[in-house]
């Protein structure tokens, strides 16, 4: 389980954590929940957008013309997991989400009292849509104040198999050096830095990278 992997890294004093686990939203909460309260110093992850992902009939890489859009169950987008994220950390979450989402998410923060700031990651050459413009952005929000310094804003593509050899073939893999920019501004060295929304291994590697573990 997620949660004895953390609990045995803490043990061990290794200062950064990625809980990993199935794709069940219900374990990752369940682990959540059994963490101390502000335990680690930051959350920062990629939950579900619940936007799904497109999916090739035979197997591949690469664009198909057969490929058809699907959500799987466990795509769904919910904020159920950011009490409880808010609890465990003493520092700030930050999080990826859809734009049709953000207001949902602002709405959280103010019925709370929670400062907030707007991060954007920016793609130079984003994949072309069948229709309207690419989506050359993707919004990243943080609540609590963020400790480090640097930008708002960090241009990056997005890992492409055949073509970066980071990509492993997640369907929403994010590169290593746009988690390391958000673990810059939200932790300092020698801090604990949790995901709880591990996928592709990204924050992990990252946070390894800047001294977090």
């Amino acid at each position: 389980m997620a949660v004895e992997f953390f609990l045995r890294l803490r043990e061990l004093g290794v200062p950064a954590l990625v809980i990993a686990g199935n794709h069940d939203p219900k374990e990752r909460l369940e682990a959540l929940a059994r963490l101390k309260t502000g335990s680690v110093d930051a959350v920062i992850t990629d939950p579900p957008y619940g936007t799904g992902g497109w999916k090739r009939p035979e197997p591949g890489q690469g664009a198909s013309p057969y490929a058809r859009k699907v959500v799987e169950p466990w795509d769904a987008f919910s904020l159920a997991w950011l009490p409880e994220a808010l609890r465990v950390t003493r520092g700030p979450v930050v999080f990826f989400l859809p734009q049709s989402r953000l207001e949902e998410a602002l709405a959280f923060a103010r019925e709370r009292g929670l400062p907030w700031r707007l991060l954007v990651w920016g793609k130079p050459d984003p994949r072309p849509r069948p229709t309207g413009p690419a989506y050359a952005f993707e919004p990243v929000l943080a609540l609590r104040p963020l400790p480090g310094r640097g930008k708002d804003l960090h241009l990056a593509s997005s890992p492409r198999p055949g073509r970066d050899g980071e990509a492993t073939g997640h369907p929403h893999q994010k590169p290593v050096g746009v988690m390391a920019w958000l673990v810059e501004l939200a932790s300092r060295p020698g801090e604990v830095v949790m995901d709880p929304f591990m996928g592709s291994g990204s924050t992990g590697e990252a946070a390894l990278r800047l001294g977090r573990g």
